[in-house]
């Protein structure tokens, strides 16, 4: 058998974030991890399969931007709560670039370019360590009928390893590896659906080959409920839940029919609460 890596650590740290750690601590740690897995352009079969159409921040529907400038603001008015500028500029038609701040203070810049659907092929992000400094992170995606692959790059720009995730024909992914810059496969999970039942097993491997977590778990196929008249969605719930809790997005648009304002909010049951509000500034080049 062909070693294989066990993937996605993350949810094991994760796990043990949350039951060994003081509350005060909790979001902020969930937040850098999740940071760390964008900015090194990781990913896991949950995130493939809870990827939800909702807008880009960067993104119009009509015209084109000079700046856009995005404020959110997440579980405002609980606990535990983060807030976050981003300024975006476009220096060229297909490249992006972003600069996120906290508290006023330059927490990470980013550039990317995108493809005539909007979709990120090239990625570098520059993140500030408290203790290292700034440290870069450079990935680029290729896509391909069925197969989306993430290449890891180094400082050089040489291929470091590559996350290859394939795709069936409900664009729901099946399979994720790890590829070395040998293309051999180092690293493999997979996800089986039974759709009339709403559930999908997870499986990933250990470094001999077995299987080391095989889970049956819940996952929503038609998770869209509604969408508004611009096409954007207003109601759905989360793919891998097995509750029935909804989720309703609230949109503000402007006169050129580009959203301005965003609020996410949860329903359980009775039960209402915001989870995300997102005001968007956006300077339009002339004509």
């Amino acid at each position: 058998n062909r070693k294989l890596l066990t993937l996605n650590p993350l949810l094991f740290i994760y796990k043990t974030v949350l039951a060994n750690l003081m509350k005060e601590h909790i979001f902020k740690i969930i937040f850098m991890l999740l940071f760390s897995v964008y900015c090194a352009a990781q990913t896991s079969m949950h995130t493939e399969i809870s990827r939800i159409d909702l807008p880009k921040d960067y993104v119009l529907k009509n015209g084109g931007a000079k700046e856009i400038t995005v404020t959110r603001k997440m579980n405002p008015g609980q606990e535990f709560t983060y807030s976050e500028k981003i300024n975006y500029t476009f220096p060229e038609r297909s490249i992006i670039r972003l600069k996120r701040y906290k508290d006023s203070e330059l927490e990470s810049t980013r550039e990317f370019s995108v493809d005539s659907q909007n979709r990120v092929i090239k990625n570098t992000v520059r993140f500030k360590h408290k203790a290292l400094g700034w440290i870069t992170s450079k990935y680029e995606t290729v896509y391909s009928e069925n197969i989306k692959d993430l290449r890891m790059l180094n400082q050089d720009g040489t291929l470091d390893y590559t996350m290859r995730v394939i795709f069936n024909e409900n664009n729901n992914p099946v399979e994720i590896r790890t590829l070395n810059i040998k293309n051999e496969l180092i690293g493999l999970s997979t996800a089986e659906y039974d759709y009339e039942n709403n559930k999908f097993i997870y499986k990933v491997y250990r470094q001999d080959g077995s299987i080391v977590l095989n889970k049956t778990e819940s996952f929503k196929k038609d998770y869209e409920i509604t969408r508004n008249e611009f096409g954007d969605l207003t109601e759905f719930y989360w793919p891998t839940s097995s509750s029935n809790i909804k989720y309703l997005v609230e949109y503000k648009y402007d006169e050129q029919g580009n959203w301005t304002s965003i609020k996410k909010i949860q329903i359980d049951g009775d039960k209402k609460k915001t989870t995300e509000i997102i005001k968007r500034k956006i300077k339009y080049l002339k004509n």
